[in-house]
């Protein structure tokens, strides 16, 4: 939130990454890493952050500071600055979207649409789909169960399974 207002700066980064997590204590990678800056950017003001009392030290992690006056500020406003851009959206949205339709006007909009489905056609499209997907209970069956396969089409044949174990590889056959 802080980013898109103030911009990308570093400092205005690592405060706004630390502050979606308060409660979680960071390493110096950690903060560099989530806040997508170099570990030597945030060497150069880190001290600053201490020295405000936004992040305290903590062995070798840093947490923020919740009994700094300038916390307490900065999350209030984050929370006052959310609330702020969803209302913000929740009023554009009402202008996107319109009003409301009635039951009435819902089901005239939709008998407006004419279309009719040919399910015949739908199921020989199935059945002429080059590939068939089974689950595995049903490929359990079909594996279990003897197979004429002069009943077959000569193009029959079944492309891979993927099993339910752990190391999940695909085999292929051919």
């Amino acid at each position: 939130m802080y980013e898109k207002i103030f911009g990308k700066y570093p400092q205005v980064k690592v405060v706004s990454y630390v502050l979606t997590n308060p409660e979680k204590p960071y390493t110096k990678k950690e903060i560099a890493y989530g806040a997508q800056i170099s570990r030597v950017t945030l060497n150069s003001f880190i001290k600053t952050l201490e020295e405000l009392e936004i992040l305290v030290k903590d062995g070798t992690n840093y947490k923020v500071n919740f009994n700094s006056k300038i916390v307490k500020t900065l999350i209030k406003t984050q929370i006052t600055l959310a609330e702020l851009v969803m209302e913000h959206d929740m009023e554009h949205k009402k202008d996107i979207l319109g009003d409301v339709l009635s039951d009435e006007e819902f089901e005239r909009f939709m008998n407006n649409f004419e279309y009719e489905v040919d399910i015949d056609g739908e199921l020989e499209k199935l059945e002429e789909n080059e590939e068939i997907l089974v689950k595995t209970k049903e490929y359990e069956d079909l594996k279990n169960t003897k197979i004429n396969t002069s009943t077959l089409p000569n193009n029959f044949v079944i492309n891979s399974v993927y099993p339910q174990d752990k190391n999940r590889k695909m085999i292929n056959y051919g």
